[in-house]
């Protein structure tokens, strides 16, 4: 199953990209995809209300499968194979 991500604003869509890349330098893909998906479970301790909110309808409204390859969609569109510069 192939899922479409939905573009974000210029300014978020450039955060995102910054702190894909930061993490990846020292992450593997699959440590990100695990990171992320242990916020949205964690969106109890989120400040921002709106992303508190997203977060805990994303856990309610998906299974762990259907997160997980959100998760992986976002860092395909967001963090090309090309653009990751791990260090282990």
């Amino acid at each position: 199953m192939e899922l479409l991500v939905v573009p974000l604003q210029p300014r978020f869509e450039q955060l995102l990209r910054e702190q894909l890349r930061r993490l990846a330098m020292t992450m593997t893909r699959e440590q990100l995809v695990q990171l992320r998906l242990e916020q949205l479970y964690d969106w109890e301790k989120v400040e921002d209300p709106v992303t508190r909110r997203f977060f805990r309808a994303s856990t309610l409204a998906w299974t762990p499968e259907e997160l997980k390859a959100l998760v992986e969609a976002t860092l395909r569109a967001y963090l090309p194979e090309g653009e990751r510069e791990e260090v282990h």
